[in-house]
């Protein structure tokens, strides 16, 4: 199996033969790795020293040390195509092709919270289903059944065991259309959601919120001192 490095490498010297090189510019980082920026932040960006840096266990991005701050190259270059915004606005940004030294703006979106890790998460690894968001479960009679859950804003939301594996990741990406729109990583991109499995999900994560909301409230309430 290949390193991150490794697979980065790979990733960016394939796509480089398929730009054009009057549009894009080569950027050194430590670990023998280059990045992808758009031509006209050449000068901007090379005034730094980047380095490659390896988090989370294989995720991997380009970074340096401006001001005194860690800044990623990705949140660097958004910087310069935005420069009325801060780099805090700028913090979820997140990849179309899944390549994080591909730098260029085409490439680039910025999300906000929760938007920004669906659209970077990577399929699930050393899973009992092939389909994100679905694990295997046993029903009462040992039979397997499919298990469909979801991150949200308040952690996570299970929508239900189903008998079918696949209609257990169509509900997933009902649940996902819902909850984050185009932002979201699918099992069948591009199709759209089944209606059935929308209301599904609609009744669901209604409840959800509204157990979220009402654990709220207790919390709040029990805050609150009383007076005697």
């Amino acid at each position: 199996m290949q390193s991150p490095v490794e697979n980065t490498r790979a990733a960016v010297q394939t796509l480089i033969q398929s730009l054009d090189p009057a549009l894009i510019a080569l950027v050194a980082t430590s670990r023998d790795l280059e990045a992808i920026v758009d031509k006209r932040f050449d000068r901007q960006v090379r005034a730094h020293r980047w380095y490659a840096v390896i988090s989370r266990g294989d995720h991997i991005h380009a970074a340096a040390n401006i001001d005194g701050r860690r800044i990623s190259l990705q949140r660097y270059v958004m910087k310069l195509q935005y420069p009325e915004r801060t780099y805090e606005e700028l913090k979820q940004v997140s990849f179309e092709n899944k390549i994080t030294f591909d730098c260029r703006i085409s490439n680039l979106d910025h999300l906000v919270g929760r938007q920004a890790v669906m659209r970077n998460r990577r399929p699930k690894r050393n899973t009992s289903s092939q389909y994100k968001g679905v694990t295997k479960a046993l029903g009462p009679d040992g039979s397997p059944r499919w298990r469909t859950q979801i991150m949200t804003e308040h952690g996570s939301m299970g929508i239900g065991v189903y008998d079918d594996e696949h209609w257990a990741a169509t509900v997933y990406d009902a649940a996902a259309s819902l909850l984050f729109e185009g932002q979201a990583r699918y099992n069948f991109p591009g199709k759209s959601p089944d209606q059935d499995a929308l209301l599904i999900a609609a009744t669901k994560i209604a409840r959800y919120r509204a157990k979220a909301k009402h654990r709220k409230g207790a919390a709040v309430r029990q805050e609150i001192p009383v007076e005697v």
